[in-house]
């Protein structure tokens, strides 16, 4: 009894991870202020949609952004790692994989100091 009992458990267990990593199209949510939404209820799970030939993957938790991934060609080429509404930090990459910029953006909008990386020296940027 004890071992089907087991078994129950971790089959649960297996569907219930293979349904909460299931990613959706974008186009089948609703962004709505600041939160977001699938079939009128707040969203958690992951996003997916192209932005031109590059592919971006968005997670949400409990209807807020936390993290927005951009590859082109399985190359990251971009992270967003958002603390609220459209602000956040953000690194950049080039197709080497080479971190080339990163900093602090507010409403989408690089903001305070940001750091670029090239020929072996960091550059720092007021904006």
């Amino acid at each position: 009894m004890g071992e089907l009992r087991f078994i129950i458990i971790n089959i649960f267990t297996f569907c219930f991870i293979i349904a909460c990593n299931k990613i959706v199209s974008k186009s089948q949510l609703l962004f709505k202020d600041c939160k977001i939404y699938s079939n009128k209820e707040i969203f958690t799970g992951k996003y997916e949609f192209y932005r031109g030939d590059n592919y971006v993957i968005s997670y949400v938790v409990k209807g807020e952004l936390k993290d927005e991934k951009t590859y082109k060609n399985d190359i990251l080429l971009m992270e967003k790692i958002y603390y609220e509404c459209n602000n956040g930090y953000q690194k950049d990459y080039d197709l080497a994989g080479n971190k080339i910029s990163e900093g602090s953006f507010i409403l989408n909008k690089r903001v305070g100091e940001w750091k670029y990386f090239t020929n072996d020296s960091i550059y720092f940027v007021k904006y």
